[in-house]
């Protein structure tokens, strides 16, 4: 390691990440002994959706974890180190559409959510496409794959942090992180993931600021620091480092398509009103802004202090140890592996509902009682949490193109289908499905450099033609969607030129 930590540190960051741990667990006790309070006929819409009574504060972080994660913590930073500028300029393009999600898509999808009780991400779909079995199971899979690929790396990215702090085992810092999400998501619900980001969102917002002011006083005069990396290496010192293509490709992948990414959606369904989701739109807006921009330029800079780091995730770890007390550094690294985890717990909701409501319920037992739902929902979560811990024992090497991948194929699946089934009255089920499928083959395709023509760029754009083509075209030739659901979807009086 380029980079030492004495034992007085290690112990310090030890100890606060024990003392955070056990704080979360408070929390989901408190939201599990909530939960076992609930009605049976109530259990599950209290599990997922919360009652819809969550505040702007919660929506905001809500949205804002499921945006932000490990990627955006270590790998982001990791590749503001390695790349330089290029990196930062994508980040331009991610942080207009997050206040796209969460002003545009986001409220539609609430209001769209409340009219029709939707409790999953994919209920929205389901409804929309006219109750279609197979959207609904491409849609399982997708979410099932992408988004569990997507939380591995998260556990990974939370473990791996754990480890080069504190000297500990792997091993050790991954179980802690499963028992706790394990806790507050299994047992608590939506009300135990939303409380606990309230407190890792604000602990993560300090200790990003801390980080900040720590490190701009450190790299002072900043015209020294830069540089000095340009004398490593020009690269680093220009925003165009990539080929133009592959450029734009990443800002569509981190731009355009985080609006098509189940977790990201989550808090729209939990709103309490739309005073309250106005609020959140912009309070998350800064959260993430904020987060993203502050710790991928600390990330870059870095490389003036560290030049040779082995491990560029690393980058922010080292940069707490050279740059704070140990206290604070213990407590900056405890806020960041904090905020892994409720980006985990937000996850592990969507997937949980997907499995329950979308699986289960729609093909499995449709008539399943209260009492197995309630038993269906809280262990399938449980599962989920083990087979997430056993996919992460053994780490993948570079988190964030793990991240890329999950991005791309879950954008690749949704994006259109959302986009169009918003805006375009004549998308229905069959060009959905068609669209879903192929927009997801093409990528795993592509992803596995089996496609023969991807022109310099990220797989995504073709499986985005892909899905498009599909989408539109299978739809303008098959049935239209019933009037009823185009009613519910576009508002109550019905449009002119509606299918009928």
């Amino acid at each position: 390691m380029e980079w030492e930590i004495s034992s007085a540190t290690r112990t310090a960051i030890l100890v606060t990440f024990i003392v955070y741990s056990i704080a979360l667990l408070v929390v989901g006790f408190y939201s599990k002994r909530r939960m076992d309070k609930t009605a049976l006929d109530k259990f599950v819409e209290e599990f997922y959706t919360g009652g819809r009574g969550m505040g702007a504060l919660v929506i905001a972080l809500m949205i804002a974890a499921g945006l932000c994660s490990a990627g955006t913590f270590l790998g982001g930073p990791g590749l503001g180190y390695s790349v330089g500028l290029a990196w930062v300029m994508v980040l331009f393009a991610q942080n207009f559409m997050n206040f796209y999600i969460l002003g545009e898509i986001g409220k539609k999808v609430g209001i769209v959510a409340r009219r029709i009780n939707a409790q999953s991400y994919l209920d929205l779909f389901v409804y929309r496409y006219n109750h279609n079995k197979v959207v609904g199971l491409i849609g399982v899979v997708g979410i099932v794959v992408f988004l569990g690929s997507y939380v591995v790396a998260q556990f990974v990215g939370g473990a791996r942090l754990f480890e080069s702090m504190t000297g500990q085992p792997y091993w050790l810092g991954l179980t802690i992180f499963a028992l706790v999400v394990l806790f507050y998501a299994a047992f608590g619900g939506i009300r135990g993931v939303s409380a606990a980001i309230v407190i890792q969102g604000l602990v993560m917002t300090a200790a990003v600021l801390a980080l900040f002011i720590g490190g701009l006083r450190f790299l002072l005069p900043l015209e020294s620091s830069v540089r000095s990396i340009a004398e490593m290496n020009p690269a680093l010192v220009t925003p165009w480092t990539w080929a133009p293509r592959f450029q734009f490709s990443m800002w569509v992948v981190f731009g355009l398509v985080m609006i098509g990414l189940p977790h990201g959606a989550m808090g729209c369904l939990v709103y309490k009103d739309t005073k309250a989701m106005h609020r959140a739109i912009v309070i998350g807006t800064i959260f993430v802004v904020l987060w993203t921009f502050a710790l991928v330029w600390m990330g870059h800079m870095t490389k003036a202090v560290f030049p040779n780091l082995a491990v560029p995730d690393h980058a922010i770890p080292a940069l707490a140890m050279r740059v704070l007390p140990p206290w604070l550094a213990g407590i900056t690294l405890a806020g960041v592996a904090g905020a892994i985890q409720s980006t985990i717990g937000a996850m592990v909701i969507v997937i949980s509902s997907t499995l329950v409501k979308d699986a289960y319920q729609a093909y499995i037992n449709p008539k399943a009682d209260p009492a197995k739902l309630k038993k269906v929902t809280i262990w399938s979560t449980v599962a989920i949490c083990i087979a997430i811990f056993l996919g992460a024992l053994f780490p993948p090497p570079a988190l964030e193109w793990i991240v890329v991948f999950a991005v791309g194929g879950l954008a690749s699946a949704f994006f259109w289908p959302l986009i169009l089934g918003l805006y375009w009255m004549k998308a229905n089920e069959h060009g959905a499905a068609a669209g879903m499928a192929g927009g997801m083959a093409t990528y795993i395709i592509g992803a596995g450099k089996y496609l023969p023509i991807t022109f310099g760029m990220n797989a995504i754009m073709v499986s985005l033609v892909v899905s498009l083509a599909l989408t539109v075209g299978v739809s303008l030739m098959t049935p239209k969607t019933p009037k009823g659901i185009i009613l519910t979807w576009f508002g109550r009086e019905y449009p002119k030129k509606v299918p009928a």
